[in-house]
Order: structure tokens, then C-alpha cells, then sequence
């Protein structure tokens, strides 16, 4: 990043203080990072596994920088931004963007980092965010916006903005999960928590694959298995994506090369796990999902459609066999990750809104490039952040 650098002064002795700091300026950052971790709620893409295997295959000319916020108790927070030279029109209004864990490149932003944010102890979130916009406004020149992609953090943002930064939501998205703490609790089924309508055509589904033998649910125990599914996984996701005259996200080869070494490093201890799901011997679908603290996260998939001559919703079987073999195994959560979806809304009970938010500075360029984008319609700035985002809710 461009810019002076430096420690911000406390103004009491518990204040929190932040600074930017370059990769070669902190040796100890995995175990720092791993430390903080343990104190934080985090999820999968604030993990030491998402965030060095990203740090690892990155290309050598795009080079991170640390932000680190310590208080009176130590170590508060922990964030990765990369500084995007900006290009086009955006380039009047600022030299730069700063990215919280991305690159501003498509190519290599493909991976798709959500709930994103600051990896901050648990409760001092306000007080890190805090930290972090007094840094912008003291330390860095010409920046246009911060941008923070899929966050649940939009409640910590907002109450943390001083006067001198806007805050806006330029988009939105349902997250939709399962409760799968609740439904053992309730003693119910999966299959059987879902609305009649679905919950019929689910049973229809899984009568027309189980003509080819029972229904079938392995997790990947090895690094091996675990890569040749993926490979199989990466060959039904094209095929489906070709279908529709697209490209899929393994078409990227920053995608393929990351999900390769991720499933190196996080298989052994449970963060990665490969699902295969089976009638007899006929494979339904492959699913990629990451686990953390007891919530497994729906990341990709392959499915094999066209393998049945009606009902054939691979996808939704799949999943619903995945999900109750995660309410056996006794975990608590299932989330589908961003997306609105029809299926992921009929396969949960509980939603959240992430959102994708610009931090800007106050000024000249900012009410320019405002008003530039009201007359053009281009709606690039979005809505102003709301003093809190919308709560987790039931639609039960």
C-alpha cells in the first residue's frame, strides 16, 4: 500500500491501537493469527487454513499488507487488505481501493471469500472496527473506498464510522441456514422439518434414485480420496456449467490451484470436507463444504443431472442426505452461504442478510462521485448503512 504507516496514538491506556504493517514486518503472523483465532468467533474464510493457502497462491506481484490492532489486553485484531490501483472512471475519485482480503482481480477473487471481516477477539468487534477507520483516516492518501464483501459484521461497522467516513450497503444477500442443534433437540428428522409441498417432492426424488440401490452418504477420510472427488466433482460442476453455455468456477486456475492445496492442508483436521452422495452404485452429487465449530458451510458442488428419467433434482437430494448426515453426526449448523437461490430457501428455516460494504471518506471526492453516479443511475454507491443490519430470522 501506498502511504505513510504507523501506530495510532491511544488516547487511554486501554485504547485500542492499529497499525499497517508490510508481510516481511511480521514473522510470527500464523502464530499470532492462530492465537487470536482461539479467542475469536470467526468462520471457515477467517481461518489460518483459508487465509495462508490464500496468502501462498497468490501471484508474487500482489503483496497483502497486515493490519493489527493491540489494546491494554494485547492482540484485539487481525485483517489482510490489498491495495487495487483503481482503473476506468473510479480513478478521478481516488488512486486507490483497499480490499479486505481480496484483489480486485476477477480471476483470483473467484474463491469467494463471505463473511468476511476482521478476525477480532470475542466482543471487542466495535472497538477493532474503531481502530481500523482511524487508521484510514490518519494514515492513508487517496483512497477511494474500503470495500468489506459478504460481511455479517454491517451492526460493528456502522457503530464504529466516526464523522469523517460514510458507510454504504452497494449489495445484499440472503444467507440461508439449518439449526440442527434445534431440530435434535425437537427430535425431528431433516426431511421432515421442511414445508409439506417440498417435503413430498424430496421423497419422490429419493424413490426415483433409490431405484438404483439405497441411498448413500460418505465424507472423504484421506487427502487422496478427497482430491480424486474433487476432480470428479470439478468434472460434473463444467458439465452443468457447459450446458448452459457458461464457464464454471473451476474454469480459473487460481480457483483450482487454491481448492487443491486448501484440501492438502485442512482435510486432516476437519476444516475441508468432501461429501459423496450414492444411490447404490450410482453417484448423485459431490458436495465441497467447510467446517468450523460445529457448522459445516456449503461451498461447491458437482451433480450428476440427466442420471434419472423424472425427478431428477440431484442437487436437493443430495444436499437433504448431506444435511441429515450432519444432524446424525451431531453437528449444529448447516449454512448454504450467500445466495438467493429457490433451493437453498426451501431446504432451511433460518436466514441472515451479508452484505457487500464501501467505506468512504467524507470530502470532495466523495459527494462528486456521488452525484456523478445519481445522474448517471448507475447506483454504484448503494444505500446508506444502517445503524444495524437485519437480524437472523425464522420463516417457520
Amino acid at each position: 500500500m501506498s502511504g505513510a504507516v504507523g501506530g495510532i496514538a491511544p488516547q487511554k491506556a486501554s485504547a485500542a491501537r492499529g497499525e499497517w504493517l508490510s508481510l516481511a514486518e511480521y514473522p510470527d503472523l500464523a502464530g499470532d493469527w492462530m492465537r487470536l483465532q482461539a479467542q475469536a468467533d470467526g468462520t471457515p474464510f477467517t481461518h489460518w487454513h483459508w487465509v495462508s493457502t490464500w496468502l501462498e497462491q497468490l501471484p508474487a506481484q500482489i503483496v497483502p499488507r497486515v493490519f493489527r490492532v493491540e489494546d491494554g489486553h494485547g492482540l484485539l485484531a487481525l485483517a489482510l487488505a490489498v491495495d487495487a490501483r483503481e482503473r476506468g472512471n473510479g480513478r478521478f475519485f481516488g488512486r486507490h481501493s483497499l480490499r479486505l482480503q481480496e484483489t480486485g482481480v476477477e480471476a483470483l477473487d473467484e474463491i469467494s471469500v463471505e463473511y468476511s471481516g476482521l478476525l477480532s477477539r470475542r466482543g471487542g468487534e466495535a472497538e477493532a472496527y474503531a481502530a481500523l477507520f482511524h487508521a484510514l483516516e490518519r494514515n492513508w492518501e487517496g483512497w477511494r473506498r474500503f470495500r468489506i464483501s459478504a460481511t455479517a459484521d454491517g451492526p460493528h461497522i456502522a457503530a464504529a464510522l466516526p464523522a469523517g467516513l460514510h458507510g454504504y450497503s452497494v449489495n445484499s444477500l440472503p444467507c440461508y441456514r439449518v439449526d440442527l442443534a434445534r431440530l435434535r433437540i425437537g427430535g425431528k428428522g431433516y426431511v421432515d422439518s421442511l414445508k409439506r409441498n417440498f417435503r413430498h417432492h424430496l421423497r419422490q426424488t429419493q424413490r426415483a434414485y433409490e431405484a438404483n440401490g439405497a441411498l448413500q452418504v460418505e465424507v472423504a477420510g484421506s487427502v487422496q480420496l478427497a482430491l480424486d472427488w474433487l476432480e470428479e466433482l470439478r468434472v460434473l460442476h463444467e458439465r452443468r456449467w457447459r450446458s448452459k453455455g457458461k464457464d464454471g468456477a473451476f474454469a480459473s486456475g487460481f480457483f483450482h490451484a487454491f481448492h487443491h492445496a486448501l484440501v492438502r492442508k485442512g482435510l486432516a483436521d476437519g476444516f475441508v470436507r468432501l461429501t459423496r452422495v450414492c444411490a447404490g452404485q450410482l453417484v448423485v452429487g459431490y458436495l465441497y463444504n467447510l467446517h468450523w465449530r460445529g457448522t459445516v458451510y456449503f461451498y461447491n458442488c458437482g451433480l450428476n443431472y440427466g442420471a434419472v428419467p423424472r425427478y431428477d433434482s440431484p442437487g436437493s437430494l443430495a444436499l437433504a442426505a448431506c444435511i441429515q448426515h450432519c444432524l446424525d453426526a451431531g453437528l449444529d449448523a448447516f449454512d448454504f452461504l450467500a445466495g438467493a437461490q429457490p433451493y437453498k430457501r426451501r431446504l432451511s428455516e433460518h436466514e441472515r442478510t451479508l452484505e457487500w460494504i464501501d467505506v468512504r471518506r467524507r470530502g470532495l471526492a466523495h459527494d462528486s462521485e456521488r452525484l456523478l453516479a445519481q445522474a448517471l443511475g448507475t447506483g454504484t454507491f448503494g444505500l446508506p448503512l444502517a445503524s444495524a443490519a437485519p437480524a437472523t430470522s425464522s420463516r417457520e
